[in-house]
């Protein structure tokens, strides 16, 4: 089987969840709502799902 090695996009999208935990945490530990914070999270998390759709690869 041949080894097939992950592109950037693929390293992209598995950091999807990075943000959307820290806003998570940032919620639970910060004075902040959780919906806030996990809301302000969502909004890096959904640029790296739009910047790993439109990466060109050359």
């Amino acid at each position: 089987m041949p080894e097939v090695s992950p592109s950037l996009a693929d390293w992209l999208l598995a950091l999807i969840p990075v943000p959307l935990v820290l806003g998570t945490v940032a919620g639970v530990l910060s004075p902040l709502s959780l919906a806030v914070a996990v809301g302000a999270g969502s909004v890096p998390a959904s640029g790296l799902v739009g910047y790993a759709m439109l990466q060109v690869e050359n």
